[in-house]
């Protein structure tokens, strides 16, 4: 075997390997496919409350608040309780004593002769709306006539033991109803003291422990709001470094922890990280020296036909075809190789140029020009200036021009607006555009979209080189649907002034720099 045929079987081995959507593409898919269903979660769960329960935050939150709940209900009912029989006894205890002071006096005034029953009870200051009913002689004599008619009947006995303390309802109110003993000759004096104070007291009682109850539930959900943020703040974590790995920063870590029970998931975490890293990289590495393997061979055929070109005319019909057909997918795939290592070095934090002032508009007019597209094909709603690389910008708008021309039925027209904080530019093409489904996955490396479009000439880089190198530039690109049909390509930038600073600009570009220097 040759020299030559190793390397021509090792190409071909490479060729497929990166011809596959690769680590790159399945690594940020997944991640992209995570960032979307947590967003639309936390959407969906905004809209409907019983979502938002479910999730491991409100199980806690809930879990706090019902066991503060079912605490504080614990205590308010046994406070409550232990309150209310407590001050009941002391004011059944109160009356009582009051009810033997009152008999004492009553039996003393009675003694002295010519002293009536009724004359007898008026000598007495009982608290205001207290009721007395005394029995004297078998005879009963009431201080409010008013109540007499009432109150008799629960007062009335054969025995001459007075009754015992009962809690009663009088005019509709509540009473409490306490006995004493004037002498052994059946005397018995009966207090009626109002439980008015009492009842409300309770009342203000019970609604002070009902706040303070829901005052304790409100406490303990704010607990489980706490502990939850505490406990799930590592989780926020890994999904907060699964976003910027998404957006280029491999070289993103957790940080160590000293809990045992978080230490396994930074640890695994940290560890899938750097074996996808080392993926990535083997593979970056792959597509460069794929392209730099075949720079040398592209450039002497290139070379060669440049020179057959100048005899081109003294070729046979057949062979001249057959040149023609050479010529031109030599071009493409001068293009491929172009494309490829653009992209490396883009994806690697490589560039050739410092990002300066830029008129948009002078920026697509020259790409324009250099494309041999018509200026007219361009419409200035404003010009904006943004702070860019010329050369990465120019690449990135003419791969934009060449699909809409050779994959999208030709350019139809070419915008550069504002809006808002952003520069704008839009390529429309006259295709049937971009299957909805696909609108995102072209800009993956590789990947085309064969579906109502033009085929056969696609390479699957340039949009994917579009998107590194607009995202570079703190932008977006976008596909979508251009009025009245064809696919409409939206590249938006950040106007001059707006974009991140040169501290954010160098944090974001740092995990860029080491790849840069592997890749050298």
């Amino acid at each position: 075997m040759t020299e030559s045929e190793p390397r021509r079987g090792w190409l071909s081995r490479a060729t497929r390997a990166a011809g596959s959507t690769g680590p790159i593409t399945s690594i940020r898919e997944s991640i992209a496919r995570g960032e979307d269903s947590e967003v639309g979660a936390e959407r969906r769960a905004r809209r409907h409350w019983p979502t938002e329960i479910r999730s491991v935050r409100g199980r806690v939150v809930l879990a706090f608040a019902l066991s503060a709940s079912l605490v504080s209900l614990f205590l308010v009912l046994s406070v409550f309780t232990i309150g209310r029989g407590y001050m009941q006894a002391q004011r059944e205890r109160t009356v009582e004593r009051i009810a033997g002071a009152h008999a004492q006096l009553l039996h003393a005034r009675l003694a002295v002769p010519g002293t009536s029953a009724p004359q007898a009870l008026s000598t007495l200051t009982p608290t205001p709306d207290t009721v007395l009913a005394l029995r004297w002689n078998s005879e009963w004599h009431v201080t409010d006539s008013g109540a007499e008619p009432e109150l008799l009947p629960l007062v009335q006995t054969s025995g001459t033991e007075p009754l015992p303390a009962e809690r009663i309802r009088l005019h509709g109110n509540p009473y409490l109803r306490a006995g004493a003993q004037l002498d052994e000759s059946g005397g018995i004096l009966y207090e009626f003291a109002p439980l008015t104070e009492l009842e409300a007291t309770l009342r203000a009682l019970r609604t002070l422990l009902i706040l303070c109850a829901i005052a304790a539930t409100a406490i303990g959900a704010a607990l489980g709001v706490w502990a939850s943020r505490r406990a799930l703040k590592p989780l926020h974590q890994v999904a907060g470094a699964a976003a910027r790995i998404s957006s280029g920063e491999l070289g993103l870590r957790l940080p160590r922890t000293h809990d045992r029970d978080l230490a396994t998931t930074v640890d695994a975490f940290n560890g899938m990280l750097d074996s996808l890293q080392q993926r990535i990289d083997r593979e970056r590495r792959l597509v460069a020296d794929i392209g730099h393997e075949l720079r040398t061979p592209l450039t002497t055929l290139t070379t060669s036909v440049g020179v057959m070109a100048r005899h081109r005319d003294e070729l046979p019909e057949r062979p001249r075809m057959a040149f023609g057909l050479i010529s031109a997918e030599l071009e493409h795939l001068r293009r491929l190789l172009d494309d490829l290592l653009a992209l490396a070095r883009a994806e690697a934090g490589i560039h050739r140029s410092q990002p300066e002032p830029l008129s948009l508009r002078e920026l697509v007019t020259y790409t324009l020009a250099g494309r041999k597209f018509a200026p007219e094909l361009l419409t200035v709603a404003e010009d904006v200036s943004i702070d860019g690389r010329k050369i990465e910008l120019e690449r990135a708008i003419a791969n934009l021009l060449d699909n809409a021309d050779r994959h999208g039925g030709g350019l139809t027209e070419v915008t550069v607006a504002r809006d808002g904080r952003d520069a704008l530019i839009h390529i429309d093409d006259a295709g049937p555009g971009v299957p909805e489904g696909d609108r995102e996955r072209i800009f993956e490396r590789f990947v085309t979209a064969k579906i109502g479009r033009r085929t056969g000439t696609g390479t699957g880089i340039g949009l994917a080189l579009v998107a590194e190198t607009v995202a570079a530039h703190h932008g977006s690109v976008t596909c979508t649907d251009r009025p009245g049909g064809g696919a409409r390509f939206v590249v938006r930038l950040p106007v001059t002034g707006t974009h991140p600073s040169h501290d954010d600009k160098a944090a974001d570009e740092a995990p860029r720099n080491h790849r840069a220097e592997q890749a050298r």
